[in-house]
Parts: structure tokens; C-alpha cells; sequence
């Protein structure tokens, strides 16, 4: 079967934006032929990965995809304005440069973030006359409104008013509108009151599979093991941002500064680095330490480096149907977490048997969260890891959840490639 992949982020970009080459490779692996519509590399800070340059449209092979990219405004800030024209620019391109990579496509899978790949999307396959499988990544304008992108009053609500009609037209000419939260399955449907039940499928995101692997197996291959020096190390990596809510983190290590055996380490970047940066030193939580961004590469090992890993996000209505990519990374990698999250991403790490779970914004609880953990030692440890590791293989694998997709497209029974 001939799959198109319509999305603005491909690799190599890290983090979410890597999902869609992982279902691509998937794809290829199960016998099909792939061509993938997407932007220049420039996430996760709006600038053009080295080995690009911006131009109107090129073509590139990775892992057996055909990779269609077009020009857009690079640019991944607090800037309203910036990320607007960064999503417009690549829809319009999309749009007038792009089809060539959904020709004669069979079915296309779309990375439904942001809502402006809903021109690129409709007009490719004409207006759905061409499956396609709409993967929900983030609620619109939900995600919008959050970030502070849609200004408040009569403008805010008319813009966001005009993306729920978007949205509406793109759920209902798809064939099948996979969600990654079990929530947002019901919101939609409550939003969307005409929209047929049987078409919404739970479709959770897995990992990179070829670099999250078990933790065991990366330090027997490296020769590495967490500190030994009776420091317990508490590692975040991701982004720093407002929603990411490590504002807790720190007022939870403000209470866990007289037990010097608790280390939090926060890899990664974003809009709130510099000043939790600074509220750290000024507050003299020498108990913390941010270490910058890294690539994603070197993320498993600094996983078995480390003993626990933290999940963070703010407190947010909107949040509580959020599952943040990494969860499954830290599953498949089999190692204990300590979250600071609500709704549906509690919730998986509840039913993994992974960790412990805290309602996010409660520091005291949080700082409580990560004190028993460290006392619970090694041996609860690794039961927390395994634990999550076996749930992630038998709930949330690459290979099932592009199995829902194609099976939604109607494609053939898979002839597995080794």
C-alpha cells in the first residue's frame, strides 16, 4: 500500500516531532511504501538543523521514506506572532509546493498538530476523498489559548471560534481520528456532537524503540551504572517551559535541601530555563542542577546514569488530557518514575505500575513523592521498571499502534521486513 505521511515536524527533530518518522520506519517495515510531507528541521528552537538550508522544496531518502520537504518560517519562541507565521508558512507551502508527496497515495497519516496542517491536509486529499487517519496530538484551540497565542476578547474568541470549525470539518471527512489520551476520546465527542463514535480510536504514541530500549541493556552495553557516591539522581529531560510546571519542581526541592542524598537534574531548554536558572541560584538549591540541552541521542544514556526519572507538568484543566511523549520513552526504557501530572498521563503511569504520582502544583507532596522513592531502594526500583517496561510492550509498541492506523486505512496484512 502506498502511505503518505502529512506533517510538519520529521525528523531529525527530536522529541514528539520524531513520531512521525517512527511510524514511517514502521511502515517500510511492514511492507509498504512511504512518502512523508513535512517542513525544514527546526524544532525544538527555531533554528535550521545543520546539513539545511530553507528552500522552496527538496527531496531526501531516510530509513526507505521518501522525504518531501518545504520551505516555512523557522521559529519556535514565546512569540505569538513568530509561531504563527512559522505554522501558516508551512501550510501554505505545504499546500502549493507539496503535492507530489501525496500523489497517487492510498492513504495518508496526519500528524494533527498544529490545526494549520488542516489546508495542506484537505486539499491533498481532497477533502477526504483519499483516506486519511487524523492522529490527534494536541487539543485546538485549546493549545492555543493555553500558550497565550490567541489574544483575549472579541479577536481571541473569533479566531478560536473559526478553529473549531476547522477542526469539525477535519474529524468528520476523516475516515478514523485517532486520540492518544483516553480523555480527549470523550471530549471530542462532546465537542462534536454529530461526529460518529466508531470512527474515534485510542491511538497512543509510542517511542523510539531503536533508542529507548531497557535500561539493563544500555549499561551492560556501555559499561555505565547511576552515581555511586550515595547520591540518589532525580533526572528531567525535556522541555522548560511555562506548562511544563518545574516551578514545583524547585519549591519541592526548596523542602528536600536537608537530605543531601536527593539530586534533581534537569537536562533540556526552552522559554523558562534562564530564569529557573536563576531563581535556583538565588535561592541556593544547591540540590539542583540544570545541565542544558542535549541531543536526543545521548538521552538513554544519561537515563542509566541516573537512578529516577521525574515527569513534570503545571496544573491545568486543559493539561489533565495531555500524555507528554516521554512517558513512553520511560516505560520502554524500564526505569521508575516520580510524576508531577494529572489526568490522563497519571493515569498511565498508574496502570504501568511505574512510579508514584502526585497532583502537579503540590510541592509538599511532590517533595514527599521523590523522599519515599528514594528510601523505597534499588530492588523497588527495578519492580517499578519492569513493571512499566512490560506495559509498554504489550500496550503501547510501535508496531501496534501503526497496525490501528493501517488497519484503518485498509491496508493489506503486514509482510514483516526483518
Amino acid at each position: 500500500m502506498r502511505i503518505g505521511i502529512l506533517s510538519q515536524w520529521y525528523d531529525p527533530e527530536p522529541g514528539p516531532a520524531a513520531l512521525p518518522a517512527i511510524y514511517g520506519r514502521e511502515m517500510i517495515r511492514q511492507g509498504h511504501s512511504v512518502r512523508a510531507l513535512t517542513g525544514f528541521p527546526n524544532y525544538p528552537d527555531g533554528k535550521v538543523h545543520d546539513g539545511y538550508r530553507i528552500r522552496r522544496k527538496t527531496v531526501e531518502r531516510r530509513d526507505g521514506v521518501d522525504v518531501h520537504r518545504v520551505a516555512l518560517y523557522p521559529q519556535h519562541s514565546r512569540s505569538a506572532v513568530g509561531r504563527v507565521l512559522n505554522y501558516a508558512s508551512f501550510a501554505a507551502s505545504a499546500a502549493l509546493s507539496g503535492g507530489a508527496a501525496l500523489k497517487n497515495a492510498d492513504g495518508v497519516w496526519v500528524y494533527n498538530s498544529p490545526v494549520t496542517v488542516s489546508l495542506p491536509l484537505l486539499m491533498h486529499t481532497r477533502r477526504g476523498a483519499i483516506p486519511y487517519f487524523l492522529h490527534v496530538q494536541d487539543l485546538w484551540p485549546d493549545s492555543l489559548i493555553a500558550s497565550g497565542m490567541v489574544p483575549e476578547g472579541w479577536i481571541g474568541d473569533r479566531a478560536a471560534a473559526m478553529i473549531r470549525r476547522i477542526v469539525k470539518v477535519t474529524e468528520r471527512k476523516a475516515t478514523t481520528v485517532g486520540v492518544i489520551s483516553p480523555g480527549v476520546r470523550e471530549l471530542i465527542l462532546e465537542r462534536h456532537t454529530q461526529l460518529d463514535p466508531a470512527k474515534i480510536v485510542y491511538a497512543p504514541n509510542p517511542t523510539n524503540e531503536q533508542l529507548f530500549r531497557p535500561v539493563g541493556e544500555i549499561r551492560q552495553e556501555l559499561g555505565v551504572e547511576p552515581s555511586s557516591d550515595q547520591t540518589i539522581d532525580f533526572m528531567y529531560a525535556g522541555a522548560i517551559g511555562d506548562v511544563q510546571g518545574l516551578d514545583t519542581v524547585l519549591d519541592a526541592a526548596a523542602l528536600l535541601r536537608d537530605i543531601p542524598a536527593i539530586r534533581l537534574t534537569i537536562y533540556g531548554d526552552g522559554i523558562s530555563r534562564e530564569r529557573l536558572e536563576r531563581r535556583t541560584a538565588d535561592e541556593r538549591l544547591d540540590n539542583v542542577r540544570f545541565m542544558g540541552r542535549v541531543d536526543q541521542d545521548e538521552i538513554p544514556e544519561l537515563i542509566a546514569r541516573s537512578h529516577i526519572q521525574l515527569v513534570s507538568l503545571a496544573s491545568s484543566p486543559f493539561l489533565r488530557f495531555t500524555t507528554p511523549s516521554k512517558i513512553p520513552s520511560l516505560l520502554a526504557s524500564g526505569v521508575p518514575i516520580v510524576g508531577q501530572i494529572g489526568g490522563d498521563g497519571a493515569d498511565l503511569i498508574r496502570a504501568a505500575g511505574a512510579g508514584l504520582v502526585v497532583e502537579p502544583g503540590d510541592a509538599a507532596a511532590l517533595a514527599g513523592a521523590i523522599a519515599r522513592m528514594a528510601e523505597s531502594g534499588p530492588e523497588q526500583w527495578h519492580a517499578f521498571g519492569e513493571s512499566g517496561r512490560r506495559y509498554y510492550s504489550s500496550h503501547l509498541s510501535v508496531a501496534s499502534t501503526t497496525s490501528i492506523i493501517l488497519d484503518s486505512l485498509g491496508a493489506p496484512q503486514p509482510h514483516i521486513q526483518d
